[in-house]
């Protein structure tokens, strides 16, 4: 499939996530009038008739989802959701294991570097059980997150400590801390990490990708708000991502992943990719499930790493998110200030914290522990 019209109907500012709107009042309506833009400037550029009815058909599917929403109709919105993501099963850009991911630039099947972070005073220095998914003890502490409900909460990641940042709300070097996460690689995932702005991948698709992408699109347009206004106890952006997440975890999904809402515009999200596990808790445990196929290490404090620079320096360890032919920025609330990944004191922690625990000693090495470790 030529891909020239897509080129054309997406080079928009407005198509740039996240979208970010004053009141949540206006969610619904700014939705709804960028899925009309969308399809108008799709028309205009000469798209085929079968991509214009799969955006026609997704937005009217995901709108209606909302409205059920509001009507308090909450099992029909869920549904409906359910229904445009079975739909996407057999597309490999949609859905696969964890570490063949294409959200994930590098290599399919290498080792992919996730971290975990909590904040907390420098002196804590959390354990790994202590950065293990919330347990079922605790489970009256889960909240209302983006793809979390209350009772039913996510392990959140991220493919580097900047991601873990700023999806923390951006705390003090001194209450931020970090753990080395790896997992197994069995987990099929769920892909919400596209963007307008994926044309170069789209040259070598065939129709059924691109139409795969299309309906991606469609999905991650709705996921992707950011509302500003303070003091609410419901969040309309979080109705779809919500309701994704009860349908993909019914249809098999193990988790789903999504470039931050937190970063200025998506093209500086490659560092900061995050990954959104299910629970599932085991009657007789305290722990989901998912616990069996993690490794990580105790976490380790920013500032307690940066007052130990240089002999803190870690070696040139490969970190997928950077190991990949794409430009890897990232920005402050101004575009025109952009700094390499690389540069950042953030890339050499992450090197710092895997490098480290490569080189622990008495069997506490990543490569000596076993899956589930942690819950021992």
């Amino acid at each position: 499939m030529t891909c020239g019209w897509i080129v054309e109907a997406f080079h928009c500012v407005e198509f740039s996530a996240p979208f970010v709107i004053e009141k949540d009042i206006s969610y619904y309506s700014d939705l709804s009038n960028k899925y009309r833009v969308l399809l108008k400037r799709a028309s205009g550029a000469g798209a085929d008739d079968d991509s214009l009815a799969i955006i026609e058909k997704y937005s009217k599917k995901v709108l209606d989802s909302i409205r059920r929403y509001y009507r308090a109709d909450i099992s029909g919105s869920n549904a409906v959701i359910k229904n445009l993501i079975a739909g996407l099963d057999d597309c490999p850009l949609a859905s696969s294991r964890l570490y063949n991911s294409p959200a994930f630039p590098g290599k399919l099947g290498s080792d992919l570097q996730l971290f975990r972070s909590r904040t907390g005073n420098a002196s804590l220095m959390y354990s790994a059980k202590e950065m293990l998914p919330l347990p079922r003890s605790l489970r009256s502490k889960s909240g209302n997150y983006r793809f979390s409900i209350p009772g039913n909460p996510c392990y959140y990641l991220s493919n580097s400590s900047y991601g873990c940042w700023i999806e923390t709300g951006f705390p003090p070097e001194a209450d931020f801390n970090v753990s080395p996460v790896l997992l197994d690689g069995k987990q099929k995932i769920l892909n919400l990490a596209v963007s307008s702005r994926n044309f170069s991948l789209l040259n070598n698709f065939g129709n059924d990708e691109v139409h795969c992408w299309l309906k991606l699109i469609i999905l991650m347009f709705a996921t992707s708000y950011r509302v500003k206004e303070p003091g609410r106890s419901f969040k309309s952006e979080y109705i779809v991502s919500q309701s994704l997440m009860l349908g993909a975890k019914k249809l098999g999904f193990d988790g789903v992943v999504y470039y931050s809402k937190r970063v200025r515009n998506d093209a500086f999200s490659l560092c900061a990719i995050n990954l959104a596990l299910f629970m599932n808790y085991r009657k007789q445990d305290n722990y989901p499930d998912l616990v069996d196929h993690i490794k990580l290490d105790d976490s380790f404090n920013f500032s307690v790493f940066k007052q130990l620079l240089p002999c803190a320096r870690a070696g040139q360890y490969e970190l997928r998110s950077v190991n990949n032919p794409y430009t890897v920025n990232i920005s402050t609330n101004n575009e025109d200030r952009q700094f390499s990944f690389r540069d950042t004191a953030f890339y050499e922690f992450d090197s710092f914290l895997f490098d480290s625990w490569t080189k622990k000693r008495g069997g506490r090495d990543k490569d000596s522990l076993s899956w589930g470790h942690a819950n021992v």
